[in-house]
């Protein structure tokens, strides 16, 4: 680990700079709350904070947790559920799934065009 100085000096300037972006509005007090828990601690030591995408969960996921594709795949074999093919009310299901998918993908496409953009402006200047 480096100097204890510089170390409190760094975090310092981290979190002056957090707290303008978030009187700023650019930062919303959750998100500025989130990312300091992130944060080492001054004297050093590192944060207790786990970010839940990367956490080992021993009893299986906490309620609200995104599902995964395997959840899915297991509730289209439940007839009562919306996802079997079976149900009457899976076309509807499957286009709200089917309208996701698109605006996904419409984002993706005009986000990698929008940061290409970005770049190549960076390149020319």
């Amino acid at each position: 680990m480096g100097d204890k100085a510089q170390v409190n000096r760094s975090l310092n300037s981290i979190h002056t700079e957090l707290e303008y972006l978030r009187d700023s509005g650019v930062l919303s007090p959750p998100q500025f709350s989130s990312i300091l828990a992130q944060l080492p601690q001054h004297n050093g030591a590192p944060s207790t904070y786990v970010d839940l995408r990367y956490a080992q969960f021993p009893q299986g996921p906490p309620p609200g947790y995104a599902q995964f594709p395997s959840a899915i795949a297991a509730a289209a074999q439940d007839p009562n559920h919306p996802a079997n093919p079976q149900n009457p009310q899976h076309h509807e299901w499957a286009k709200t799934l089917g309208s996701k998918f698109g605006n996904a993908l419409v984002w993706g496409a005009g986000a990698t065009a929008g940061a290409d953009m970005v770049n190549d402006v960076f390149k020319h200047i």
